[in-house]
This record gives structure tokens, sequence and C-alpha cells, in this order.
């Protein structure tokens, strides 16, 4: 994998309202850049859309120029993965089949130069949180799945942007602090198991930390976000680095 790039990006929420026309600029713009830049690898730790939901004849068009970007991208020879996230676990046969993404609806584990990487978007790792748990439970099963195809693409968009946004409010900065806690000691636990990096997303709230396991220096990152942080991680040469992006330029 030496000279080779590998970037890991997550968090996006297009769609959400929140830096739109910003994000799907950038994040664009960033996407058809790789090919030129030598990306060999993009991995997508989870809520790339603050929706995703296939029809089997019906593709939600507010995506077509983000879909375009990352449809070049395969064809000019990146390898695109799509570990799911909370917000986009209905992705499918479109993105796999058309877009020609790699779908994984759990978390992975890789290996680079001989060090074992376990990846995740890193939802419901909080067991105290009962509600969202049980609301993971929910959006995962089958029936509903097959309810909500009968309902209208332009009704279910409506449904679930309220159903977002009332999420995002009810959220306290305590209880984002509580989530980002606790996918760190899940890494954590990650890296005593035997892995070597773990790589998360989901809090948007950036971090590379070294963390001493058994005398052994391991690294724990989470790769922020692409939405308001504009952050994501790269790989090159050996070495991780988290980087920002903004107004289009790579920092």
């Amino acid at each position: 994998m030496r000279g080779k790039k590998i970037l890991f990006l997550c968090d996006a929420h297009l769609g959400s309202g929140t830096n739109e026309e910003l994000k799907g600029r950038v994040l664009s713009d960033f996407i058809d850049r790789m090919p030129q830049r030598g990306v060999s690898t993009l991995y997508i730790l989870g809520d790339l859309f603050d929706f995703w939901f296939e029809y089997e004849s019906v593709i939600l068009s507010r995506y077509f120029h983000f879909l375009t970007a990352l449809s070049g991208a395969v064809k000019s020879g990146i390898e695109v993965h799509l570990i799911v996230g909370n917000h986009d676990y209905w992705a499918g046969d479109f993105l796999r089949n058309t877009i020609g993404m790699k779908i994984h609806y759990a978390p992975i584990e890789i290996e680079l130069d001989g060090r074992r990487i376990f990846i995740c978007h890193g939802d419901g790792l909080n067991e105290y949180d009962r509600g969202y748990l049980v609301l993971k439970a929910i959006i995962r099963n089958r029936a509903i799945l097959w309810f909500v195809r009968w309902v209208h693409p332009d009704l279910l968009l409506r449904i679930a942007k309220r159903f977002s946004r009332f999420s995002r409010q009810s959220t306290s900065v305590a209880g984002k602090l509580r989530e980002d806690e606790g996918i760190q000691q899940y890494a954590r636990r990650k890296l005593e198991e035997g892995f070597d990096i773990v790589i998360a997303g989901h809090s948007h709230m950036p971090h590379d930390e070294t963390i001493s396991i058994d005398g052994k220096a391991r690294r724990y990152f989470n790769v922020g976000d692409m939405q308001e942080q504009f952050s994501y991680l790269e790989y090159v040469d050996g070495k991780f680095q988290l980087k920002y992006l903004k107004a289009g330029q790579e920092g």
C-alpha cells in the first residue's frame, strides 16, 4: 500500500439543510479531484446522506450531482466503500450496482502495511441510550422497510427531514459529549483486542489520539465530519494525518 493514497471521510449529511450549498460544492469538487491526487481508495464512514432510501424505480434527485461525482471516481479506478451509518442504513442496489460502491452494513477490518485497522461509523455504542437503540432496531426491521416502500418519495423525505431536525435539536451538548466519549471507550476496547488502529465517525468531533496498550502505541482517529468541520483522514506512505477542507481548497 505504500505510495498509494487512501482517504476516509464521513458525516456529510447531504440534504440536511446545514451548509447545504457549501458542502455539496466542496465535497463534489473534492471527489472530482481524487483521480488527479492519486487516490486509490475512499472509505466513507456513514451518514453520507442525511436520509437515503432506495425505491425500485425512483432516484432521489437532490443527490444527482454528488452521485455523478462518485460514479466518476469509481469509473476512474478508485475503490469506494460505504460503511453505513444511522442515516443511510438503507443503502442498497442503486449505490452498489449503478454507482459502483462497495456497501458494508457492519464495521470492517482491513490491513495496511501489516497493521490491523478497525473501521466503523460509531452509532449505537452508548448502552444507556435506550431510545436510540430501540430506534436503530426499528429502522432495520424488514417489515418497516416493506411499509416505507409504499410511501410517496416526497412525503417520505419531508418526514425524514423533520425527524432528523427534531433529533438534532433534542440532543444536548452534554449528550453529544457522552456520545463522543462512548466512541472513544469503544475504540479503546477494540485496541485492547489487538487492533493497531481504530477509525470512526458519528460524533462529528475529530480526534487523533495515541493510546498505549501493553507498552505499544496504538491510534484512535475520529474523522469528524464533512458538514461543518470539513475534516477527513489521509493515509499515504505509511502515515495517517487528519486534514481539513476550506472553501473547496485542501487543508
